[in-house]
């Protein structure tokens, strides 16, 4: 499974205010791709721009901090959408790959 994660640093952000994205393939727990937000340039709908560079790149999952209702309903359309609060990337995988990450029914803000 490839799994999306907005994050600044090495913490997951939400789709609308993180620096950057990973794309981390949990079968292997390596990274994929690393690349800026496009969110960070979006004019509007910030945290859709960044749902659908994924989309665009085949990601199966997102995991978040947090997600309001316009991305959570977009990203949902397509992606399983996770609570990454308070994790790392590698518990984040490791998460994932047992099936131990809270997958999110709603927004979470």
């Amino acid at each position: 499974m490839i799994i999306a994660v907005p994050v600044n640093g090495n913490q997951p952000s939400g789709p609308g205010e993180a620096l950057e994205v990973v794309l981390i393939d949990t079968a292997s727990g390596m990274e994929v791709e690393r690349y800026q937000n496009p969110a960070l340039t979006a004019t509007s709908g910030r945290g859709i721009a960044m749902i659908r560079s994924v989309m665009e790149r085949k990601a199966d999952a997102l995991v978040v901090e947090g997600i309001g209702q316009h991305a959570f309903e977009v990203a949902r359309r397509n992606l399983k959408v996770f609570n990454g609060a308070g994790l790392t990337l590698e518990q984040i995988v490791q998460g994932v790959a047992k099936g131990t990450l809270h997958e999110l029914g709603a927004p979470s803000h």
